[in-house]
């Protein structure tokens, strides 16, 4: 909702003074002049909040939370995004969340989240065994009350994740 309402008042900041301007000098300007530099205008103000939402999500983090990878994208209908791709979701992850099992103390249980431009966030549990180079990514809320996940868990080779596995088996 605040992004139409700061895109509509730039048309105005950008559109006004050039109107009111050739208003009061009494030029006339052609007709496309305006509704042109209205269009330019909200592709660019488009293309900046498409460019930086990566970065002004990740800023909005609280130190204990870290990015772990960004994946970039490129489209079709946005040209420009094959010379300059943008980040278009990324993965993080909870510090404050890194825990091990006494049971299992090869295990290393973080939270990580998974988000998307326009996209609910989904959170995700990761397990890592850093001493067989195993891991297993699994949504909270798939994880049934009751039930030890690491049983439950569908392990994968750390190179299927590798900036997860790195990120928890730190030497």
């Amino acid at each position: 909702m605040w992004d139409i309402i700061i895109a509509i008042s730039l048309v105005f900041v950008v559109c006004g003074p050039i109107w009111a301007i050739c208003r009061y000098l009494r030029v006339d300007l052609p007709k496309f002049i305006l509704p042109m530099l209205a269009g330019v205008t909200l592709l660019g103000f488009n293309a900046y909040m498409r460019y930086t939402w990566g970065d002004r999500t990740a800023e909005a983090f609280p130190p204990e939370v870290v990015v772990l990878k960004e994946y970039r994208h490129s489209n079709l209908f946005e040209p420009w995004t094959f010379l300059w791709p943008r980040v278009s979701h990324l993965i993080a992850a909870d510090t404050t969340q890194t825990r091990t099992n006494a049971n299992y103390p090869d295990v290393i249980m973080g939270s990580t989240v998974m988000m998307q431009e326009h996209q609910d966030t989904t959170e995700m549990s990761v397990l890592v065994n850093c001493k067989e180079g195993l891991v297993a990514v699994l949504p909270t809320n798939m994880v049934a009350q009751g039930q030890n996940p690491i049983e439950t868990a569908q392990w994968t080779a750390r190179s299927e994740f590798p900036f997860i596995a790195d990120f928890y088996c730190k030497p």
